[in-house]
């Protein structure tokens, strides 16, 4: 599904002292204090489940799960998860990897004949950390109206056929719904079964994940919330979305403590080898040696000096974000189902929440002087899956704006080369000699974007 944050620029990190996590009742009133910020801008309902040392020790909903029927959110409330579908993917595709089944060097076209390769090599390694190249269908014009049609694998694959690759594989990083689309797609050619069927015989039901399923429109869901969206500032049901286009790479359905179930279960070895897990764990490296923070099917950042990890989706009315601090034993899943812009963020959310257990507070912004060569280096203009962005200097600070918007400001230098536009968002940019190639985006600590610079 299309990730949006377009809008979301910049984030800050420091370092503070491990503290333990409030129990009990005080754990409550604290994530009902910060889920009441949560609702103070329009807000459907929300699922939030805590788990320290793979022990659940908070769930709780919030608001409405269905709207028309005054349906309340509870902890057995089911999602759509979007992309934090992509998460359970790529362990599957090292689960099969684990087994000798595949190799992720293998070309792709070994397992998918099919796969609109264009004549270039491309692995199913560059697959799942998206540095394929291959087009991705999310951006396409028609790709809203796309979301709501019955395709077949044919035809999916036949609305990016004849796209130029973005980039030769392995040169550049860019998020990238088709290339895990035929990722799954190589998980049913490997299993000789439906990837739906498989995840549930091979990965949910041995986990415990009762309420985990592949869903689409026409399947009946126990609990499921309705997505919602606003329309001129009044709550509206979500355009309808056929579930079949995001398939492997979106379509997951399940609750916010059956997502704790699946941390758990990678994090004691039941999903993968150790080697396996590190490697899903990894940054990627691209061909000239730049690192992006995403591993396979996995975000990676840091909170206050805490390593972090974990994924983020949104789209068809529902705004996710599933995050672990692996060093601290501490997982946190927030579920929603307003999907606009105009709600608070769960990644913020969750970065409040993670402060409270870990004993951290988040910096103050700066505003240094930014010498001439940051102005000179790291103005141009940079792009993604998420859209543009250009940075400009203007008496003497740099700013931002989105082409075709109104919405531009300014942003504050923190150290060299990392700017922050307020206390959730940061960019991070990747100098080689005497000019920026790379502007990385982090919102609450976890990477959210890598803007290649174009010009």
């Amino acid at each position: 599904m299309r990730r949006v944050f377009i809008a979301t620029i910049f984030f800050l990190c420091g370092g503070t002292a491990l503290a333990q996590l409030p129990a009990g009742e005080e754990l409550a009133n604290r994530v009902d204090a910060i889920a009441k910020q949560m609702f103070s801008r329009p807000m459907a309902g929300m699922s939030v489940a805590i788990a320290r040392d793979t022990q659940v020790v908070f769930a709780r909903g919030y608001g409405m799960a269905n709207l028309e029927h005054s349906v309340p959110v509870t902890p057995e409330s089911v999602f759509h998860i979007d992309s934090i579908s992509k998460n359970i993917l790529a362990a599957v595709v090292l689960q099969l990897v684990d087994e000798g089944k595949l190799r992720l060097d293998d070309d792709v076209t070994k397992y998918v004949p099919e796969a609109p390769i264009q004549g270039h090599h491309v692995t199913v390694r560059q697959l799942i950390n998206h540095t394929s190249g291959i087009y991705s269908f999310t951006s396409l014009p028609n790709a809203d109206d796309n979301e709501r049609l019955e395709l077949t694998h044919d035809q999916v694959l036949g609305l990016i056929k004849d796209k130029p690759f973005d980039f030769e594989p392995g040169t550049r990083w860019r998020y990238d719904n088709s290339a895990f689309y035929i990722a799954g797609m190589v998980v049913e050619r490997v299993t000789k079964q439906e990837y739906g069927a498989y995840v549930r015989e091979h990965v949910f039901k041995p986990l415990g994940m009762n309420s985990a399923s592949m869903c689409d429109a026409r399947m009946v869901v126990p609990h499921l919330a309705s997505g919602y969206e606003m329309d001129r500032g009044t709550m509206v049901n979500a355009a309808f979305v056929s579930w079949k286009l995001p398939f492997a790479a979106g379509a997951v359905c399940a609750t916010a403590t059956d997502l704790l179930k699946w941390e758990a279960a990678l994090d004691s070895g039941r999903v993968l080898t150790q080697s396996s897990l590190a490697l899903m764990r990894t940054q990627t490296t691209l061909a000239d040696g730049t690192k992006i923070d995403y591993g396979f099917g996995t975000r990676l950042g840091s909170l206050d000096g805490h390593r972090m990890l974990g994924h983020t989706g949104s789209g068809g009315g529902f705004r996710n974000v599933f995050e672990t601090f692996p060093d601290d034993h501490l997982t946190i899943v927030i579920l929603t189902n307003l999907g606009d812009r105009g709600a608070r963020s769960p990644i913020v959310m969750a970065a409040d929440i993670a402060r409270t257990a870990l004993g951290t507070k988040n910096k103050a912004l700066l505003d240094l002087a930014v010498p001439d060569r940051e102005l000179t280096a790291l103005s141009g203009k940079y792009d993604s899956d998420e859209g543009p962005v250009e940075i400009f200097a203007r008496d003497g600070k740099l700013h931002f704006r989105i082409p075709g918007t109104q919405i531009e400001g300014v942003i504050r230098r923190q150290a060299e080369n990392v700017y922050a536009i307020d206390d959730n968002t940061e960019a991070r940019f990747v100098v080689k000699g005497d000019r920026a190639e790379w502007s990385i985006v982090y919102t609450g600590g976890l990477l959210t974007d890598s803007k290649y610079r174009v010009n």
